[in-house]
């Protein structure tokens, strides 16, 4: 059994996560990258792991193989979430700043992964490309605080062989 297209998956999550932690000082001074998806009650009775980011592989649990005509090669289609949680700092008076920056957080990261920077394509790694990306801002709010929270789909295709 091959395991060409789990090491692929797995390097071209890693290489995210690590773009993001070397980043993680204008992205907010993230805490921690995970390479899962986190419960927000657990990360709310921890304010000490905030902000959070964590990368999920096949966010929507699927991975769409093309396979070619008589030949080894294989494309695989798939879509990486990226999801931040922050604890809101300040109160409820002022949440447009709050929103502002939360903004400014997700489309940071969004913008690791375009364009080039000195010569370097920032979307292709690991055999792959990130050709689309979505931004969504979702505050979450079961606690006594805002727990703000993005989600980014980086819609992404990569060869194996």
């Amino acid at each position: 059994m091959s395991t060409a297209a789990y090491t692929a998956v797995e390097g071209f999550a890693a290489t995210i996560r690590a773009r993001i932690w070397a980043n993680r000082a204008t992205l907010g001074n993230i805490v921690q990258v995970l390479d899962r998806d986190e419960d927000p009650a657990i990360l709310a009775n921890h304010p000490d792991r905030l902000p959070t980011v964590c990368v999920i592989p096949r966010g929507q649990g699927k991975d769409t193989i093309n396979f070619t005509m008589g030949g080894d090669d294989f494309l695989h289609e798939e879509q990486v979430h990226i999801v931040g949680y922050y604890k809101m700092a300040r109160n409820l008076q002022e949440p447009y700043d709050e929103q502002a920056a939360i903004r400014q957080y997700a489309y940071g990261i969004a913008e690791l992964f375009r364009g080039r920077t000195a010569g370097v394509c920032n979307f292709c790694f690991n055999k792959g490309v990130i050709y689309k990306a979505t931004v969504e801002i979702k505050p979450y709010q079961e606690f006594d605080f805002v727990l703000d929270r993005y989600l980014i789909t980086l819609f992404v295709k990569f060869g194996e062989n």
